[in-house]
C-alpha cells in the first residue's frame, strides 16, 4: 500500500520505469483485490508491565523483532502460522477456481457446550427408558436380551447410545449449523438443543440437528401426531438440513 501511495503522489521510488516495482504497483491499483487476514479473538490476558529497568536499558533490547511489544513472544509463533495457513487456503481456492468461504460463527463457551451435551444425553435417556418400558410390557423376556437393552425399538429399529462427546459439540454447533437453529434460523440468545433428526439412526454427528426450544417442542409433537418429526418441517428447509447432514457424513468418510 505504501508503494501505491508513492505512485498516487508521484514520489520517485529510486528505480527506473519498467522494472519489477512497476509490476507490483499495477497489482494493487484496486484495493479490493488486497486480501487481509486479521484475528478477531478477544484479549483474555493483559501484557506484562514494562519495568523501569527495561525502560532505562531501552525497549529495543527486549523485543524479538522491531515494533513488537515486549513479552508477547509466545504468540509470535502461533498467530503467523494460523494466518499463513489461511492465506495458503485462499491461494489454493483461487488456483482451483473454487470460492473461498470462511465460516463466520461466534465461539461458544465451554459451559454452554457442556450443558448442550448433557441435555442431549438426558434426552436420549428418556427416549431409551420409554422404549425399554414399552418393550418390557410387550415381552418380559426381551429386557434380558443383550441385543435389546435400549438399543432397539419394539419393531427392531436401532437407536443406540450417543456417539459424540462434549468436544464434538463445538464442531456440530459452529461448523455444521453456524450456531443457528436449523429449522427456524434463530441464532444464539435462545435455548438450543441437539436433536436426533432420524430416530431410526443413532445419535451421531451426521444425525444431530441444532434446534431452538420452540422447534424442539414442535418436532416432538410432530413425531407423536405425524409419526415422524421431519414431516412437520417444510420441504425446502428439510432438503437443506439433510444436505448438510450428508456433507458431514462425507467428511467423516474422508477422515
Amino acid at each position: 500500500l505504501w508503494k501505491k501511495e508513492q505512485k498516487d503522489t508521484g514520489e520517485q521510488n529510486g528505480k527506473k520505469s519498467g522494472d519489477e516495482s512497476d509490476y507490483w504497483l499495477s497489482c494493487i491499483d484496486d484495493d479490493s483485490k488486497v486480501a487481509i487476514v486479521y484475528s478477531s479473538e478477544k484479549v483474555v490476558a493483559k501484557l506484562a508491565q514494562i519495568t523501569d529497568e527495561q525502560k532505562e536499558e531501552g525497549l529495543h533490547n527486549f523485543g524479538a523483532m522491531d515494533n513488537m511489544r515486549v513479552r508477547v513472544l509466545p504468540v509470535v509463533g502461533t498467530m503467523p502460522a494460523i494466518m499463513g495457513q489461511t492465506l495458503a487456503a485462499m491461494a489454493l481456492c483461487e488456483l482451483g477456481g473454487k470460492p473461498f468461504r470462511p465460516v463466520g460463527a461466534e465461539r461458544v463457551g465451554r459451559n454452554v457446550r457442556h450443558k448442550l451435551y448433557q441435555h442431549l444425553c438426558n434426552r436420549e435417556k428418556k427416549i431409551e427408558q420409554k422404549l425399554k418400558s414399552t418393550v418390557t410390557d410387550q415381552n418380559k423376556n426381551t429386557s434380558n436380551d443383550p441385543e435389546f437393552r435400549g438399543q432397539y425399538t419394539p419393531d427392531g429399529t436401532y437407536i443406540g447410545p450417543v456417539q459424540i462427546d462434549a468436544d464434538d459439540v463445538e464442531y456440530i454447533m459452529a461448523e455444521l449449523w453456524r450456531n443457528k437453529c436449523a429449522v427456524t434460523g434463530v441464532g444464539l440468545g435462545t435455548v438450543m438443543s441437539l436433536v436426533r433428526w432420524d430416530r431410526t439412526r443413532p445419535a451421531a454427528p451426521d444425525n444431530l440437528v441444532l434446534m431452538c426450544s420452540k422447534a424442539v417442542v414442535k418436532f416432538d409433537q410432530d413425531w407423536e401426531e405425524l409419526g415422524d418429526g421431519r414431516n412437520g418441517v417444510e420441504e425446502e428447509r428439510r432438503r437443506k438440513i439433510e444436505g448438510r447432514l450428508k456433507m458431514c457424513a462425507l467428511e467423516a468418510e474422508i477422515f
